[in-house]
Order: C-alpha cells, then sequence, then structure tokens
C-alpha cells in the first residue's frame, strides 16, 4: 500500500495542479470562442486524442505488462529490445497516420465545415497534423516513464503540458481564434517532445542501428492487439458518431458536449492517477483472485468519492456553468450530468478490469468492452439523428455501463465484504435513472437539494473506513 500511496500521491500531485490549470484556460477559451467555435475545437481535440490512441498499437499496455512486474526490468536486455520494439512500431504507425490524416484533411475534406474556406482549411489542416503527429510520438518515452517507476517525471505530462497546451491555446485563442488555439497547442506538442528526447536520451529514441528481434515484436503485438482492438473499436465508433452530430445538429451542440468533457476531466482526477500506479502493484500478485481483493478497499473509496463528487455537483451546477461558462452554455447542464455519471461508470470500469488485464485474460477483457461499444454503437446510429447531443450521451452510457454489470457480479464473488458494495449500488441505480430522466426534457425535482444533501452525508459517513485506511499512517511519539 506504501508503493501505491507515494506513486499515486506523485501522479495526483501532478494532475490536480495540471486540471486547475487546464479548467482555467478552458474557461477562458469557451468565453474566447463561444458554442460553435468552441465545438470546432472540440473536433480537432478528439481528433488529436483519437489519433494518439491508434498509434500504440496496444505496445503501452504490453510494455506494462511484460516489464511492470519487476523494479528495474526496463535496463535489461529484453526490457531494452521491448522499448526499441515499441518505439519503431509506434513510428511506423504515425507516420502511415499523418500521411492518411493529410489526405483526410486535403483533398479528402474532412473534419473542417463547407464554409470554411481553402486558404484556412490548408493552414488548420496542417496545424492538425503537426499535432497529431507530435502528440503520437510522445505515446512512447511516456509510458517509458511510468514503467520505470519515474512517477516525478511522469507527473509533468498531466501537471505541465496537458494544462500548457491550453493556456497557449487560450493565448492564441485571444489573439487570433481558432487559428491562434491550433498554434498555441503546436508550439507546446513540440516543446514536450523535445523535453522527452532530452530527459530519455540513450534510452529515446533508440540508438540508430538497434534494431530489435522479431520475438521482442511478436510478444508486443501478442499481448498488446488485443488490449487495443477495444480501444480502435472505441474510437471507430464513437469518433464518427461525434462528426455525425456536428453535422446533423450543428457545431454548438459538439460546444456544449465540450463543457461536459471539461468537468470530467475534473471529476476523473482520482481513478486516472490511481489506475497506472494500481497496474503496476497488481502485477506483482500472484493470481487472479488476489489481485481481485487487493482492488476492493480502492474500488468502493473510489465509488463513495464520486458519488459525493457528482451530487454535489448537481447541487450547484445551474450557477456554476453560468458564472464560469456564461449564460450561452446553459443547455450544457442535462447533457454534463449524463457525461459526469457516465465518466463515473467508466471509473468503475477501470479498476476493476484491473485484475482481468493484469493477470493477462485479454480475450474476456477485448469481449466486455467491445461487446458495450457494440451496443453502444447500435444505439448510437439509432438515436443522434433523432435526439442530437442527448442520442449521443446515451451510446457513451451504456458502452461504460455493459462492461460494468458482469464485472461487479465476478467482484461480488471475490471480494470480502461484497455486502458494502449494496448501498453504493442502490444509489448509484437510482440517481443514474434520474438523470437520464431529467437531463433531455423534465424539470429537476423540487425536492433535489434535499435528496441529494441527504445523500451526500450518507455517503461521507460510509466510506471514512476506505479513506483511514488510504491515508498515511499516523507516527506515534
Amino acid at each position: 500500500m506504501a508503493d501505491l500511496r507515494r506513486g499515486w500521491l506523485h501522479l495526483a500531485g501532478g494532475a490536480g495542479l495540471g486540471r486547475i490549470g487546464g479548467f482555467l484556460s478552458n474557461l477562458a477559451l469557451s468565453r474566447l470562442l463561444g458554442p460553435a467555435d468552441l465545438g470546432l475545437f472540440n473536433l480537432v481535440a478528439t481528433t488529436v486524442q483519437t489519433g494518439d490512441t491508434l498509434v500504440r498499437l496496444g505496445g503501452d499496455f504490453a510494455l506494462n505488462y511484460e516489464l511492470g512486474g519487476e523494479a528495474g526490468a526496463l535496463g535489461t536486455p529484453r526490457g531494452r529490445g521491448l522499448t526499441a520494439a515499441f518505439s519503431l512500431q509506434t513510428l511506423l504507425v504515425t507516420l502511415l497516420l499523418v500521411a492518411a490524416l493529410a489526405w483526410w484533411l486535403g483533398p479528402g475534406q474532412g473534419l473542417f465545415p463547407a464554409s470554411v474556406g481553402a486558404e484556412r482549411r490548408g493552414l488548420w489542416g496542417a496545424l492538425v497534423v503537426a499535432m497529431v503527429g507530435l502528440e503520437a510520438i510522445c505515446a512512447v518515452p511516456w509510458e517509458v516513464l511510468l514503467v520505470g517507476r519515474q512517477t516525478r517525471k511522469l507527473a509533468l505530462r498531466q501537471g505541465l503540458f496537458l494544462p500548457a497546451r491550453l493556456v497557449l491555446a487560450a493565448i492564441g485563442a485571444a489573439q487570433a481564434g481558432i487559428t491562434g488555439a491550433l498554434v498555441g497547442w503546436s508550439v507546446v506538442a513540440l516543446l514536450q517532445f523535445l523535453w522527452l528526447a532530452w530527459t530519455l536520451r540513450g534510452v529515446w529514441p533508440p540508438p540508430v542501428g538497434e534494431l530489435p528481434a522479431w520475438p521482442l515484436w511478436r510478444d508486443l503485438l501478442r499481448r498488446g492487439l488485443p488490449f487495443y482492438g477495444a480501444n480502435l473499436l472505441s474510437s471507430l465508433v464513437f469518433f464518427p458518431l461525434l462528426l455525425s452530430l456536428a453535422h446533423q445538429a450543428g457545431l454548438a451542440e459538439v460546444g456544449f458536449l465540450r463543457i461536459g468533457q471539461i468537468l470530467q476531466q475534473l471529476f476523473a482526477l482520482l481513478p486516472g492517477t490511481l489506475v497506472p500506479v494500481l497496474f503496476l502493484r497488481l502485477r506483482e500478485a500472484e493470481s487472479f483472485e488476489a489481485r481481485t481483493r487487493q482492488v476492493e478497499r480502492v474500488f468502493r473509496l473510489v465509488w463513495s468519492v464520486l458519488l459525493m463528487a457528482l451530487l454535489a455537483y448537481g447541487l450547484l451546477d445551474a450557477p456554476l456553468i453560468r458564472l464560469f461558462f456564461g449564460v450561452s452554455f446553459l443547455p450544457s447542464l442535462g447533457p454534463t450530468r449524463i457525461m459526469l455519471l457516465t465518466s463515473l461508470l467508466e471509473a468503475l470500469q477501470q479498476i476493476l478490469i484491473q485484475p482481468l488485464i493484469s493477470s493477462g485474460h485479454l480475450r474476456r477483457y477485448a469481449l466486455l468492452v467491445n461487446g458495450g461499444v457494440l451496443g453502444a454503437a447500435f444505439c448510437g446510429w439509432l438515436l443522434v439523428p433523432k435526439l442530437g447531443l442527448f442520442g449521443f450521451l446515451v451510446a457513451k452510457y451504456l458502452a461504460a455501463l455493459l462492461p460494468v454489470i458482469p464485472l461487479l457480479w465476478v467482484s461480488f464473488k471475490a471480494f470480502a465484504e461484497p455486502g458494502r458494495l449494496l448501498p453504493l449500488l442502490v444509489l448509484s441505480v437510482g440517481l443514474s435513472g434520474y438523470v437520464l430522466w431529467a437531463g433531455p426534457v423534465a424539470r429537476p425535482l423540487a425536492h433535489e437539494p434535499v435528496w441529494f444533501g441527504v445523500a451526500i452525508v450518507a455517503l461521507a459517513l460510509f466510506c471514512r473506513r476506505e479513506v483511514a485506511s488510504f491515508l498515511p499512517p499516523r507516527q506515534r511519539p
């Protein structure tokens, strides 16, 4: 628990500062750009994030799986060979992706609205290609820092570089609108690449001439591709759905979606910093059952804290949106609640699935995640043309919910105290039904603040033991 706590504190400290800086920068961007232009910026940001996911081919997971169970494994011949294989693999895929993206944004006339002129389309397309290429190629060094357990340096990703790209984007937007925002992001992406190359010199990029042997590549692909397949399918479903939403409902709807994503970044701080360190800890356990029991207290803590955060936000969401983003973004109230509820489910899924993937059961992982995505895709393609943003959010909610159901069933059998999950489950089911009912059309119930307040107090009393177990022990005099 001490190693988990120490690594989490490093990542949480960096991520906490980064999320605050990113949140403030996003506030500035939303006011500078307005709903429609913010929607266009969101399309670009989603394109960059999708590219970052696609180039990995699951190599990030494979590297963590193969080397994460033993401190110092990165410096062994096998560790250096796997790192070189992941680096070369990512470089080749990035080059292919950048070429395809350049064609799609240029002759293919993709992403940007038809109203955008040829000159701006060319400039914006070049900036997007640069952003995708630079962010994608940096996938390897960040994973190297994680596997090497250099959590202090890894924290700079969340604490410095991610907020810095939004800070410079906001400064650029104040000077030159969307063009300035894209230039600001591109500058930070270049600085990130240069810093990583200097920090990991001799390790990344790998020395020229040290081509990895085929067996190492085979191990990397064998471990990584099932994990990658789930991410690929999710990208192939939700990125086109987002483009469909922009085309059919307008960029303003995508702008409202961005508000929910901004708040999700704060909401996902706890699970986002716990999961990488938790995975490395679980690799040291001997069996799937032991790994499942190790996540029990962390799982209950995250579930309780995120439920409290969601309820607290529900008490204050209207004045917060009006204060921070402006009256023009008030239509994002209902969608943002649904997105935060989806983020809660995604956090539960991330924790419950760690014993599965750390045990190498990747076929089960792929079946669970892909099943949820396929079910969501079917609903999304039916609902987005009719319901717009709400249809898109229902699809995202289902993609998060469907894998959680069987994972919870397995956990009930393996956990030492499964009964302590029942109050959280009952409250989550009730809150989900209410948020989905009230989100798109209905008004909140008259006594909503009372019910939310009572639930927050009950949850705070419920999770005291989990919080105490995670805090450092008190030193006796």
